[in-house]
C-alpha cells in the first residue's frame, strides 16, 4: 500500500491538512487599535500581550466552525481514499471529491474573511497571510498527481487483463 506513489501523495496531503488545523492561515491587524487576530481553521483568535510578563495569550473571538468541519471531513475522506487502494476507480472519484473540498475550503475562508468577520466586529485593516494558506493549493496539486498515478495503475491492470 505505501509502496505506491499515489499513497505517498495522499499521505503528504493528509499531513498538510492536519497542519491546517494547527498553523494559522494569516494574521489580521485592526485599524487604529493594536490588536492582532490569528486566523486558522477553527476561527479567529485575539492575541493579547501582557506588558508586565510579556506573555502572549490567545482567546477565540470568532469561531469558524464550518471551516473546522470542512477540514475534519477532508481528513476523513483522505484517510478513506488511502484505504481504497484496491478499488482504483472509486479511489479516483474520492480524490476528485477531495480536490473539490480543498477548493471549497478557500471559498469558505474568503466567505468567512469578507462577510462573517465584519459582522462580528473582528475585521482587521490589514491581512498578512502565513505560509499555511498555500497548503490547500499544494494539496490540490498532490491530489491531481495521485489521480494521474491511480489512472496509470488502472490502465496497466486493464492492459494486462487484455493480454490474458
Amino acid at each position: 500500500m505505501l509502496q505506491r506513489i499515489q499513497t505517498v501523495y495522499l499521505f503528504v496531503t493528509l499531513i498538510l491538512t492536519v497542519l491546517l488545523l494547527i498553523l494559522p492561515m494569516g494574521y489580521m491587524l485592526r485599524d487604529g487599535v493594536e490588536e492582532v487576530f490569528k486566523l486558522n481553521a477553527v476561527g479567529a483568535y485575539g492575541l493579547t500581550k501582557d506588558p508586565a510578563t510579556s506573555v502572549v495569550t490567545s482567546q477565540l473571538t470568532s469561531g469558524a466552525w464550518a471551516m473546522f468541519v470542512l477540514v475534519c471531513l477532508l481528513m476523513g475522506s483522505i484517510v478513506f481514499d488511502i484505504i481504497l487502494f484496491k478499488k482504483r476507480i472509486l479511489q479516483i472519484r474520492v480524490a476528485i471529491f477531495n480536490m473539490m473540498i480543498h477548493l471549497g475550503l478557500y471559498a469558505m475562508f474568503a466567505l468567512y474573511y469578507f462577510f462573517l468577520m465584519p459582522n462580528q466586529g473582528v475585521i482587521a485593516g490589514t491581512f498578512s497571510p502565513s505560509f499555511a494558506i498555500i497548503f490547500p493549493i499544494i494539496n490540490v496539486i498532490l491530489t491531481y498527481l495521485a489521480i494521474r498515478a491511480i489512472g496509470a495503475d488502472e490502465a496497466l491492470i486493464r492492459s494486462l487483463d487484455r493480454l490474458r
